[in-house]
This record gives structure tokens, sequence and C-alpha cells, in this order.
């Protein structure tokens, strides 16, 4: 520490700047009432102190990091025991940000929109305003906003260089250099905890560190802290390969060249970071110890944003979310209860002035263009849409930019030789990876984001005349509209192939290319059989769309049957007719004139019959009825005394053909009973009862005479065709009849 008693000696040599005005304010208090008033009002007033980090990811906060082994205890306090916002930069590059910082307004109206436009020393300023009101104000690191000469509005002067090699550098202290040996981020901490050990009236602080700021080269016990290969691959990490700038990927630095790369600048980042996470702790531990903390607004948060690893681009301006996002917490009991969010509103970096500003009492007539986040979380302002800007690099050869940015899409244009533009879905694709601006569904879209864009930049008075330069997007991918398919189609009937199918396109681009899985290339298909058809139809974009078509098939009825043969000549047959298929209702036209689907009392011969079903659909079929007699050979009674088969009979049987047509049954048709009258047979005879189906029924012995008719009892048998055989030992006789009852 006896380096830091050259640092206060210069203090004391500097004319006890800091004393006189502490004693002034003492000799006003002494002296009269409206000094008196107006040092007990300054006195109450809550000091300010911004942790400024550079190049800082919104990510690297264990609060919003998805690496489980990095923890940043010191930092999330300021969180945990505040708020936290949802924070956007509107210009991210180290002076514009830190102009708009401390000056509440938009780069294109402060002039600096590039680290190489320093802002007007006429701005308003915090600095100024503050100093201009009774504050101490100290300056501790990085400043950036034109030369490091000391600036009036700061009692306190110590600046950092702007690219600091972190060890072995030298800082200047008002005008006088100093050799700083110990690491840059120790340096600025230690000088910021004897200001605040000393100061006793309110006072601004900016503590600006360099870090994380490249070269990434940690303090030396913090080396090794994150050896590892595990710090997770971001999920939009893939490089842009269709519809970006040009200028992208044009300067080899940007871009890493491999996982193993990213792995390597992780550490080095991280491990630079956790310094400043250290330095924040004793920050806090200091205003607490000395009684400053609950009425400090304390703000961390970064100058820009940073990319490191997305779309596999490190550094910032780029205006994607990682570049424009940033971190920022905020501690001030008197507004915030531990662990607020606040994420319905986007607040910018041209609410920090105005926040500042209304927690001292201090009304805005500068006319700043941001608000207080204090009016967001009260609900008396919100903001769900705003513009970003860049002036474009010489350094990377990158065009001027404006974004129109807001809860659904976020729209880049760069302003190149040839239309460049990017559209984002921060809903479908908040890590945006895929530029929309040449696909066919997002054209609508398109044009009113152009508008948008176009009218926020009049709102936000941001006339600037931009310059293009020569540039494009590279390898455009145009997705265009697909061909819709639909179809009507007719399908078969009667089991031929009449059905057809007609394709109607829709969207897509003529010509269109057809391919069927028959093989056919034309766009419609007629006499198709039952099945199913797939189509694959091409446009001229080369964009591919199938359909599948089932042809159905109303097939005709199928015929069947089961018949009764006649006996004899008898007119005793039947068709039983099995229809399947078809549909309802069928008609039935028979050979006969018969239009019924079954058919009886048939004679011997060939009957045939067309059913035709509802759609006209019909079939056919022959069914011949032949004669069956008696197979004198079958001596079992179980079984049919009939050839079934329809064979010629035996001789034997018409040898007294004309003794049996003097055989009489009667009455015929019977009902319960059948007699047999006849002067032919004479002695015993055997009676035989069969059905039409030819299954013998019963059997009985009857002896006849001239005189005597002769009955057979038919109470148990049911109406149907029936017939008798009559055998008298010589002869067989055979008589049919019907029941009927």
């Amino acid at each position: 520490m006896v380096f830091y008693k050259g640092i206060f000696n210069g203090l004391k040599n500097s004319g006890f700047k800091f004393l006189i005005n502490y004693f002034t304010f003492l000799f006003y208090f002494l002296l009269g009432a409206v000094n008196f008033s107006i040092a007990q009002s300054t006195s109450s007033r809550p000091n300010i102190l911004i942790i400024l980090c550079d190049d800082m990811s919104w990510k690297m906060p264990d609060l919003n990091n998805a690496d489980t082994f990095i923890h940043t205890t010191n930092i999330d306090r300021i969180a945990n025991e505040g708020a936290r916002f949802k924070y956007y930069s509107t210009n991210s590059l180290c002076v514009p940000g830190r102009t708009s910082l401390l000056t509440g307004n938009y780069g294109h109206k402060t002039g600096a929109m590039s680290n190489d436009n320093y802002p007007s020393q006429s701005l308003s300023t915090i600095p100024k305003i503050l100093h201009a009101n009774g504050y101490y104000t100290a300056l501790c690191g990085k400043w950036m906003l034109g030369n490091p000469t000391p600036k009036p509005e700061f009692d306190y002067w110590l600046w950092a260089p702007n690219a600091t090699s972190y060890y072995n550098d030298t800082a200047k202290y008002f005008n006088s250099s100093i050799a700083v040996t110990e690491h840059m981020t120790d340096f600025l901490t230690d000088s910021a905890l004897l200001l605040i050990s000393r100061i006793d009236t309110p006072f601004f602080l900016m503590l600006n560190y360099n870090a994380p700021h490249s070269p990434y080269i940690p303090q030396v016990q913090y080396d090794s802290l994150y050896n590892t290969n595990s710090f997770q691959i971001p999920m939009n990490w893939n490089p842009f390969t269709a519809n970006y700038p040009s200028f992208l990927y044009g300067q080899g630095s940007n871009s890493f060249v491999g996982v193993q790369d990213y792995q390597h600048e992780k550490r080095n980042y991280f491990e630079l970071m956790h310094g400043v996470e250290v330095a924040t702790g004793k920050i806090l531990d200091s205003l607490q110890s000395n009684g400053l903390l609950d009425n400090t607004l304390l703000i961390f948060t970064s100058d820009n944003g940073f990319l490191l690893g997305e779309h596999r681009i490190r550094g910032k301006s780029n205006p994607y979310d990682e570049c424009m996002r940033l971190p920022l917490f905020i501690r001030f009991p008197e507004w915030f209860q531990a662990g607020t969010v606040v994420d319905s509103s986007v607040t910018l970096n041209i609410d920090i002035a105005p926040t500042i500003l209304e927690a001292v009492g201090i009304p805005d007539t500068f006319s700043m263009e941001g608000v207080s986040v204090h009016s967001v979380f009260t609900n008396q302002f919100k903001r769900t849409k705003f513009l970003y800007e860049q002036s474009g690099n010489d350094a990377d050869s990158s065009s001027a930019e404006r974004t129109f940015r807001d809860n659904y899409f976020q729209y880049n244009r760069y302003y190149c030789s040839d239309t460049t533009e990017e559209l984002f879905d921060m809903i479908a694709d908040p890590f945006q990876n895929t530029n929309l601006v040449h696909h066919y569904l997002y054209q609508d879209t398109l044009a009113i984001y152009r508008l948008k864009l176009d009218s926020i930049r009049l709102a936000e008075n941001d006339t600037a005349q931009l310059q293009s330069i020569y540039c494009a997007l590279v390898n455009p991918v145009y997705t265009f509209e697909p061909p819709t398919l639909s179809a009507t189609h007719v399908n078969g009937s009667c089991g031929f192939a009449n059905g057809s199918i007609d394709i109607t396109v829709s969207g897509g681009t003529a010509p269109f290319y057809f391919l069927w899985n028959t093989g056919d290339t034309s766009e419609d298909l007629n006499s198709i059989h039952q099945g199913t058809y797939h189509v694959t139809v091409t446009d001229f974009h080369g964009n591919v769309e199938v359909l599948s078509i089932y042809i159905g098939n109303t097939n005709g009825p199928s015929l069947n049957q089961a018949h009764v043969n006649a006996t004899y000549s008898n007119a005793n047959g039947s068709i039983n007719l099995i229809v399947n298929g078809g549909t309802q209702p069928l008609s039935y036209l028979w050979s006969n004139g018969a239009t019924i689907q079954d058919i009886q009392n048939l004679f011997p011969g060939n009957y045939s019959v067309t059913v035709t079903d509802f759609y006209g659909c019909s079939n056919s079929l022959s069914i011949n009825i032949v004669s069956i007699y008696h197979d004198p050979t079958n001596t079992d009674e179980n079984n049919s005394p009939f050839d079934s088969t329809g064979s010629e009979p035996p001789t034997s049987i018409f040898i007294n053909t004309e003794l049996s047509n003097q055989i009489f049954l009667f009455p015929n048709p019977a009902d319960d009973e059948i007699n047999i009258s006849t002067s032919v047979l004479k002695g015993e005879c055997r009676i035989e009862l069969f059905n039409g189906y030819g299954i013998k029924l019963k059997s009985t012995n009857m002896r006849f005479d001239n005189s005597k008719l002769h009955s057979i009892d038919l109470n148990d048998f049911p109406s149907g065709i029936y017939f008798v055989r009559i055998h008298n030992g010589e002869n067989d006789f055979i008589k049919t009849f019907s029941i009927v009852k």
C-alpha cells in the first residue's frame, strides 16, 4: 500500500480539492440557515456507484449462466438484494455505449456512433450534472469519451488506458503518469476502496474496469481457476451458412476455429472476469462497513454486450442478441425489494442517466431520451420496442446498420450496395439462427417491419443519411411456397378398372412435374383398379409435395347355391341361392321368370339366374336340376334309397309302368294321413316313406286285397314334398304326394 501514499499526496498537492469542498459546505452550515438547508439536503441524497465492465457477456453472471461451475456470488448479490433487468444497448460499441449511458441519449443525437467518434464536450452528462449539484465526482478506470486529460466535472481522475496489458502498464492520476505493476483490476479496485473510505459527502463514482476486454490476462492467482474443457457450447454455435452479411466472417480474428479454440478463450475470459467478481465483493463490504450500502444506488453493468461463440463469432457491434443485450443489476433498497425481476419491459442504456436523476431528485431538464428504470418498475412506463444503430466500421468493412426490435421479431437493415436485410422470429427462433427475409411465409411481416424501422427512426429523430458500401447477403437461399395438392376421385365399380383421380395444384411455382407410384407422369389418372395411389409433385423451384389417394371398388354380388334335385320327373326340385357382396337392394331374374332369391317346385332342367345390385353390378349363375332314382343296391335304411347322382335307374323299375299308373294316393295334398288304393297289388308289400331329400322316414308292411284302403299316418310330418315306395317282391312302385297343413 506504500504506492497509494503517492496518490494521496497528489490529492493534497492538488489543493485539497476534496477538503476545500467539504469545509466550504461545513462553513455555510455554521453561518446560515439557507446554506444549512442546502447542506442538509445534499447530505441526505444517495451515493451513486457504477461498476462498469467492458465487453461483458450478459450470460457471464451465475444468474444467467448455463455452466454450473461458474459462481459469481458477489455480482449476483447486487441483483439478489435489489433488481435485475431485461437490458439492451442502443449501440454495442464502447464509446457509443458509454456516451448513451452518461447522457441518456441515442448515438445519432450525441454524435458518438463509433469508437472513432467522441461525443461533444458540450453535452450534458451525469458527472457534469451531479458535480454542478454538489456531488463529489470520481472516475477510476477506463474513460474512452475523449482524450485522457482530467475532465473538470470530475473531482477525482484516475484514468486507465483504453487497451491495457493488465500487468506492467501505466495509468494517469490527473496529469501524472503512474506505473502500474499489479493487475489493473486490483489497482482500480484498491483505488476505489480508498476513495469510499474517505468521502463523507454524497458521491458519484464510476469504477470502470477494463475486464473482461481482451487480451484475456487474469490475475495470477486465478490463472487456472477454470482449468476445464466443459464450458457449454452455445445453442447457436453453428455459423450462418446462408442469408448473412458478406462482411460478417470477413476478418479471420473474429471467428472461432473450433471447439478447442472456444474452450480456451472461455477459460481465460471467465478467469479474467473472476477478478471483477472478487473486487465487487470488496466494494460491497466497504460500502457496508462504512455505513453507505443502503444509501447507495449501486449499478452493475457493461458498456456493451459480447458474442462469445454464438454463430461462431467473437466480438461486438453486430446486431445479434448477445451483442445487444447486457447485464444490469441495481441495488437500491429505497426502490427495489430483494430479488426483484423487471422483464416485462425493455430497459436501455439510455435509461441509466434518467434513473440517476430521479434517485438524486434532479428534474430532467436535459432532453434525455431515456426513462428512469424506477418508472418501469412502478408500471408508469413500458417499452416493448426499440431502435438499435451502428455507423459501420472501416476496420472490418462492415456497413452502417439500423435495427427494429420488439417482442416478436427483429429486423436488421444493412446499408449495402445490394439489399441486405435480416428478419428473425424471436419467439420461434430466439437464438437467431435463421434469417427469414427470403422465406415466402414472412414477406408480409418483412414489409411491415421495414415500415416499423422507418417510423421508429422518425420518432427518435434519426435523420442520418447513411452511405452504402459494397456488401450483400452471402448464399441467398429462397424458401418458396411449396405446392399444395388436393384431389377428387371416383371409386371403381363392379370390380372393373373404371376408377379415376383428378389432381388440383395450388401454390408453388409452375411448371409442375408429376410422378405416380404406377409410373405414370400425367397429372390425372383414369381407368384404374382398386388400390392406393401416391403422386409426387415437384414444382419449378424443387419443392416437393406428396399426396395419397385410395380408390375403392363397389364389387358386384358373388353367387353360390345349394339345390335339391327332383325325383323322377316330378316338380319337387329346389334352389337355395347364396349371395355375398354387392350393394343392397338386389334384384333377381331367373330363367323361368321368377324374381325372388330362392325357387322351389322345380322340374328337372337347367335354371339360370342374374343378380343385379344397387350400382348395376350383376353376376349370373346356372344350376342343373336332375332326376334322382332308387338305388337297388342300397339296403341301409338310414341312408337315402335313391341315386343322388341321377344315374339311370334299373330297367326292372319300369317293367310294370302301366301297373304303377293304377296305384292312387289321396287326398293329395294330404293332411294327417294319406290313403293308398289299388287293384293291382296283391298280398304282402313293403311300404317306405321318404322326404324330398330322399331320406327314409318310415317303413311298414301292408297286405293288399281288392276291397281295402291302406292309410299312412302323417301327423308327425311337416308340410313338404314326399314320396312312397311300394315293393311287392318283384317291382318297385314310386308315387309322389305333398303334405299341406
